[in-house]
């Protein structure tokens, strides 16, 4: 898939001290069919001191990767921290998307963990013009991940799930800033890795926002339900997630999570529409984060008081009002 021009929405790209996994996006990164501009390129590269690596005994990665990304993107602005002190790294590369480009209407969050298929930008280019004009589509990208595991691999555009390399629409950022400034504020002081998670979930419910999770990623997910807000994205994947090591996943919940490989269907735009699309996308983006809050913390809650020994010996009418009650106590 051959494109003229420069991919034109700027990015920004977050990289830690896993260096071969920071050498395989940026490689991915340079050879997209559609080039990334180099001069709205910011990658932000978060310290070594305070890190889990650190804590783990494992060896400072960290320059050898800023060199690395000043030979693959020599016009790019690179930062690089000495402390750990994700998620303030981020919000320096957010904050310097939207000063030095005023007029954007999107920019792009990327991380280290999800390499990019050659024609990712050229996609999400695309998906970023067809949602333009339909302000409740806040979020866009190409991985395949969605909300409900159960639309993984499937031709068609369904609700995201994690945000992977992925474009958001900046008045989605902008009315999402105080929200998140107090979700920051409440983890300084810690490392990202040793968050307060019970603090942090509280903090989101005081805002009304459902925590479903109370990691960065999950935050803005949450943020976007909301604002009532949709994020979408492909069900196939153009792409290819390697996060076996990280924040969130070790390698055995990797291999169980089962996360699609890159397809070889090529993509075509003519098959989205938006508009048509976006009244069902709502309902799917509700359904799926209801299914998954009910997952994540109301049926194992159900299944936890179902087994208890007292349980059992209630009369059937007893029992259904007994778990009901606790459904309803999980969620509030």
């Amino acid at each position: 898939m051959k494109n003229p021009g420069t991919f034109p929405h700027p990015i920004g790209l977050m990289l830690f001290n896993r260096f071969e996994y920071s050498q395989q996006v940026l490689m991915s990164l340079s050879a997209q069919t559609l080039p990334v501009d180099q001069t709205k390129l910011y990658i932000s590269i978060d310290g070594y001191s305070g890190s889990k690596a650190e804590v783990q005994g494992k060896p400072d990665n960290t320059r050898a990767i800023e060199e690395l990304a000043r030979a693959t993107f020599p016009n790019a602005t690179i930062r690089r921290v000495d402390v750990n002190t994700f998620p303030e790294s981020l919000r320096y590369l957010e904050d310097s998307l939207l000063a030095s480009h005023p007029n954007a209407t999107w920019f792009g969050c990327f991380e280290e963990d999800y390499v990019l298929g050659p024609d990712y930008l050229a996609i999400t280019a695309q998906l970023c013009s067809a949602a333009e004009p339909i302000d409740d589509i806040a979020i866009v990208a190409a991985t395949g991940e969605t909300l409900d595991p159960d639309k993984r691999d499937l031709e068609g555009i369904f609700p995201i799930g994690h945000l992977w390399a992925y474009f958001v629409r900046v008045a989605h950022v902008r009315e999402r800033c105080e929200d998140l400034e107090i979700f920051q504020q409440q983890m300084k002081g810690r490392p990202y890795w040793d968050r307060d998670k019970s603090a942090l979930a509280l903090v989101m419910a005081s805002r009304g926002v459902f925590p479903v999770g109370v990691g960065n990623d999950h935050h803005r997910l949450n943020l976007a339900f909301k604002f009532n807000r949709i994020g979408v994205t492909t069900g196939l994947s153009y792409g290819e997630y390697i996060g076996a090591e990280g924040e969130h996943m070790t390698e055995k919940s990797f291999a169980r999570f089962n996360f699609s490989p890159p397809t070889s269907i090529p993509f075509n735009i003519s098959t989205v529409d938006f508009s048509a699309m976006v009244s069902d996308l709502r309902d799917q983006f509700r359904a799926d984060f209801a299914k998954r809050l009910a997952e994540r913390y109301v049926i194992p809650k159900i299944r936890a008081f179902s087994a208890q020994r007292g349980f059992q010996k209630l009369s059937r009418w007893r029992r259904s009002a007994e778990l009901f009650g606790q459904a309803i106590r999980a969620l509030f």
